[in-house]
């Protein structure tokens, strides 16, 4: 009866371990995710007059945490005021400099309460005859972006190094495992007594 009780433990510690597991990693993609960008990543545009980000959720309108920011070549910053939040869409408007390759910085607080970023690049090519935009050396909201801004793949994006649900997701299993270890050498144990 005691090497059944035992394993009757043993097998409920396992089934704990798998819903906290489980739990750990829905915990992990709650994060709101980017759905569509306007202008799409990769995309060319002739004019522009607002960079529109739509998110699977309403993202949280903190003061200062939502940014847009569009770099051109000359990395300097076309966006021309702050990110409105409408819902699920965030927009800022633009007006673009000279033709070239612009990458769209972003970061929100996600519906969940956990800041989200990423940014992608698009290409502007105007029609001939239109005065360029000049820009800014400094963005209008939020801090200036390195020299070297890492791509989306990198900043933010589920399971990514810094996402902050993998590591939890890692030390759920890793007591999961240290407990099904631990439940096996007591069997183990039990039954050589």
């Amino acid at each position: 009866m005691r090497i059944r009780h035992r394993l009757g433990a043993l097998i409920s510690a396992a089934v704990v371990g798998l819903v906290l597991a489980t739990a750990g990693a829905s915990a992990a993609s709650a994060h709101d995710t980017l759905e569509q960008s306007d202008p799409a990543a990769n995309a060319t545009v002739k004019s522009l007059s607002a960079v529109t980000l739509t998110f699977s959720g309403d993202p949280l309108g903190a003061e200062g945490a939502t940014v847009i920011q569009v770099i051109g070549p000359d990395k300097r910053y076309f966006e021309t005021a702050c990110p409105d939040l409408n819902g699920p869409a965030v927009s800022a408007p633009v007006t673009l400099g000279r033709a070239g390759t612009y990458e769209v910085l972003w970061r929100v607080v996600s519906s969940d309460g956990h800041p989200i970023s990423g940014s992608y690049t698009f290409s502007y090519a105007p029609a001939a005859g239109g005065a360029p935009a000049q820009g800014s050396t400094t963005p209008k909201c939020g801090p200036a972006a390195p020299t070297s801004a890492p791509d989306a793949s990198s900043t933010g994006s589920p399971g990514s190094a810094g996402d902050p649900g993998l590591w939890i997701g890692l030390g759920v299993g890793a007591v999961v495992l240290i407990g099904v270890g631990i439940g096996a050498w007591a069997l183990a144990r039990g039954r050589r007594s």
